[in-house]
């Protein structure tokens, strides 16, 4: 049996139900760990048709000594909040003390889904990999970080470079993905550009102040989330942004997960 964990910001909680769809037509059983929040990933599991235990954490490593028959895989989720790059070293903190958590209740390897964000996981590879449990970021084809969630959900990082670099000067693109769109409020204030997410006045000037002109539609193809197209069209009427659309892919995070998987399952 191998017991892959996945420490992920819940801004990926609809790769999460695309890859753990799979898994449960492997019969790989399903750990979601509990948080206030997991209500929004547990109705896409449901939705799919895909069986999980619900646990605490205090209650994980005695549940992993109890496999329903001899060489079921586990894979275990902890999700953590909207996490931006205003306060990295909470994020990174919070991100570091699962893992090692992890580890310590006998997870064969540990997979991060986070990007760079703001470099703070640059070295969580180096730094908590153990010989009986590495460590793996998302990374792309190229062997590339991704350097946040926008570049993740393209795919890959000489894409999202390219865009950046073809954007004109000066002026800035909002991404929103499904998810980011379902929950642009709580982001908007979880990435403090707001103290009230509820003011739109005052987004509205931060956007200006910034240069915002543009709202990149990020479209990955997951249809979790409803309502994207007139979430999108909603808010760039709301703060008078421009649509550009982009294709995205679940690409990065779904090969990562396959090939990690894989490394963590031959250690044994």
């Amino acid at each position: 049996m191998t017991t892959t964990a996945i420490v992920s910001c819940r801004i990926f909680e609809d790769e999460l139900t695309y890859i753990m769809k799979k898994e449960n037509e492997n019969n790989t059983r399903i750990i979601l760990v509990e948080t206030p929040f997991i209500d929004s990933i547990e109705r896409k599991f449901e939705s799919e048709g895909i069986e999980y235990i619900k646990t605490g954490n205090e209650n994980l490593k005695e549940i992993l000594g109890k496999s329903e028959k001899e060489g079921d895989d586990t894979v275990i989720l902890q999700l953590i909040e909207f996490s931006m790059e205003v306060r990295p070293n909470e994020v990174k903190n919070e991100a570091y003390k699962r893992v090692q958590m992890l580890q310590d209740i006998g997870a064969d390897g540990v997979m991060v889904f986070y990007g760079l964000c703001g470099n703070v996981f640059g070295e969580i590879e180096n730094e908590l990999s153990r010989p009986n449990c590495p460590v793996r970021i998302l990374r792309d084809e190229d062997g590339e970080i991704g350097d946040d969630c926008i570049c993740i959900s393209l795919g890959r990082r000489s894409k999202y470079i390219r865009i950046l670099k073809e954007s004109k000067s000066g002026e800035g693109t909002y991404f929103l993905t499904p998810m980011q769109a379902a929950y642009w409020r709580e982001i908007a204030y979880a990435s403090a550009l707001t103290p009230d997410p509820n003011d739109d006045e005052m987004l509205k000037m931060v956007f200006e102040y910034s240069n915002y002109k543009n709202v990149g539609k990020v479209a990955t193809g997951l249809k979790y989330e409803d309502g994207f197209d007139a979430i999108v069209d909603d808010f760039s009427e709301r703060f008078s942004l421009a649509i550009i659309n982009y294709e995205g892919t679940p690409s990065m995070i779904e090969k990562s997960y396959e090939k990690n998987r894989l490394i963590f399952k031959n250690k044994n």
